[in-house]
């Protein structure tokens, strides 16, 4: 279980993100469970001095990126989560957003959806940057880096299935699409999360 000692190092980090990251989560925890299991981790929220209820989110209002991340940890402590739930939690969420589905697919061109990653990035989180690094269209692969973006490994594994539904709405509906964190500020001692995107077509 965390400790109360790490509960304050991630509230005392700073940014904003859109309550649209809470709906989706609502919604996946609904989805695979019931009422109680949301009503469990708000419970384990409270316990870390977090007061918040999912129904009360707004999609287009700003709430601690901490919460956030404390919202995923508490999701793993009260349910039993292992990581790759996490991923996968994080694959699931622009699959039931309209506005991302839209927004996606308006890019099938991977280097207009290349340009316009760092935009999105920051319609929904007021920390980070993220940019792409390297994009090699013939190979198929592109790089992407987060920087300033170091709260708890938890937002790694929920952003590595994030990135990877993200850009499959990109591509053609066989394609396969993968993506893999290649780097983390947690374990490689380097400023920011480096993910590699693969794709088939």
């Amino acid at each position: 279980m965390i400790n109360r000692e790490k509960i304050q190092n991630i509230l005392k980090k700073q940014g904003d993100v859109r309550g649209a990251v809470f709906q989706t989560d609502a919604n996946y925890i609904l989805k695979l469970g019931s009422r109680d299991d949301l009503l469990k981790v708000e419970n384990q929220l409270k316990e870390w001095g977090v007061d918040f209820q999912f129904k009360d989110a707004k999609s287009m209002s700003w709430y601690p990126v901490a919460w956030r991340v404390l919202s995923l940890l508490a999701i793993k402590e009260a349910l039993g989560w292992d990581s790759a739930q996490i991923r996968e939690m994080g694959k699931n969420a622009p699959k039931v957003s309209v506005i991302v589905k839209l927004f996606f697919k308006l890019f099938p061109d991977i280097e207009k959806f290349a340009q316009q990653i760092p935009n999105y990035w920051r319609k929904h989180y007021t920390a980070g940057e993220l940019g792409v690094v390297e994009l090699e269209k013939d190979k198929q692969t592109m790089l992407i880096r987060l920087k300033n973006f170091s709260f708890h490994p938890v937002l790694c594994q929920y952003l590595e299935g994030y990135f990877e539904q993200a850009t499959k709405l990109t591509r053609p509906e066989d394609a396969v699409v993968t993506v893999k964190e290649v780097q983390c500020s947690f374990r490689d001692s380097v400023p920011y999360e480096a993910y590699q995107l693969n794709w088939t077509k």
